[in-house]
């Protein structure tokens, strides 16, 4: 949610860099705007597909109160995929900036902060770390589940079948509850898929003999992955837990993706994402994933291509070009809105999945077995 935001506020200003200035009204803003927009997003998201919106009146009313309840709320997807969240927090970006907070709040040892990264604080508790936050089950933690990142972990376990490369800030496992039904084959079924991929971009201009592109198996495999993926979204279940994980974890990458006020106030400015957050890890003690720069690079293409995906973009072998073609080929059909090729992404994907894996994704020893499955019917 929090990208989508930045975009949809920076088209509303004028002036040289109107992205900058969205940046720092996003990072400045009241942390109960941004959970109220939080709601505002979920109620016109409105999952359940029902005849009435999800919000009641009292809580229409307050999200309409809210500083961007008149920003244009953008088209689907209105915030990124579980896999983006996923992406950003193997970097440890939520743990070191957790770190950040409580140096901050309980002295100096990090020195004083700015007026900007005072607010900041308040957004990161918020988000992040749930504090003063009226409503704590919009960010789907409660007295039950008073741990977010426990809750975002069982997220990507039932969705991804994956726990994250670190354990507690302290080294040790993290404690949390693995559901009994998770896609534990998601990873050997997306890797396969990636494999295929690369093969057909690796022949896209290949006009001539020994073309092994194989566009029905890219639409099995990207069949097979949508059936596993929506069997955990039936009834909207996890789409809670989706748009709280993406947005604590948009902000963590807002904080780090320019020399924002706390980065400065940390002394981090950087040329990157990876290095500010490998400077704040520093700073803090506590080192940022080896492969942060990675994680950070292809967390937006991962979003957009499992979107793309478990939409249901890829109906039939006719379309599996979606994923390797740069632009529409001559003679095609014009796509439905939202549509576009994505290849200039899932290239990217399979660079920097590789690189953070370090799986071989340009070469397959034993291919993966298929098998057939019927379609869950759920709402999304």
């Amino acid at each position: 949610m929090i990208p989508q935001l930045v975009d949809q506020i920076a088209g509303t200003l004028a002036g040289p860099d109107p992205r900058a200035q969205a940046q720092a009204m996003v990072l400045t803003a009241d942390p109960l705007d941004l959970v109220l927009r939080m709601e505002q997003v979920w109620d016109t998201a409105n999952i359940w597909s029902q005849p009435t919106s999800p919000a009641g009146p009292a809580r229409a009313a307050l999200f309409n109160l809210g500083a961007f309840a008149g920003v244009p709320l953008p088209t689907e997807p209105a915030w990124d995929h579980l896999i983006y969240a996923y992406a950003i927090e193997n970097t440890r970006a939520a743990q070191i900036l957790g770190r950040v907070v409580r140096a901050f709040r309980a002295g100096e040892g990090l020195g004083v902060p700015s007026v900007a990264t005072q607010r900041w604080l308040d957004v990161t508790e918020a988000l992040l770390f749930n504090a003063n936050n009226p409503f704590p089950a919009w960010l789907s933690t409660s007295g039950l589940r008073p741990d977010a990142e426990a809750v975002r972990r069982n997220a990507y376990f039932r969705m991804f079948g994956m726990d994250l490369a670190h354990g507690t800030d302290a080294n040790g496992p993290y404690p949390f509850e693995k559901a009994e039904a998770s896609n534990r084959g998601f990873v050997a079924l997306f890797e396969e898929l990636l494999f295929e991929l690369w093969r057909a971009i690796e022949n896209v201009r290949n006009l001539v003999a020994g073309n092994t592109t194989d566009d029905d198996r890219i639409y099995r495999l990207a069949e097979q992955i949508r059936f596993m993926l929506r069997s955990r979204r039936i009834n909207g279940v996890l789409a809670r837990e989706e748009l709280a994980a993406t947005t604590a974890l948009g902000w963590a990458e807002l904080t780090v993706s320019s020399n924002t006020p706390v980065v400065i106030d940390l002394r981090a400015s950087a040329t990157s994402s990876a290095d500010r957050l490998k400077v704040i890890g520093e700073r803090v003690r506590l080192n940022a994933h080896s492969k942060a720069a990675q994680f950070f690079s292809m967390s937006a293409e991962l979003s957009l291509m499992l979107r793309a995906i478990e939409g249901g973009w890829i109906t039939g072998s006719g379309q599996s070009w979606l994923l390797y073609q740069n632009t529409t080929p001559p003679a095609v059909p014009p796509l439905p809105p939202g549509q576009r090729p994505l290849g200039v992404e899932v290239r990217r994907v399979i660079t920097e999945w590789a690189a953070a894996s370090g799986h071989e994704l340009k070469q397959r020893a034993t291919p993966i077995t298929l098998v057939q499955t019927a379609a869950p019917a759920v709402r999304r």
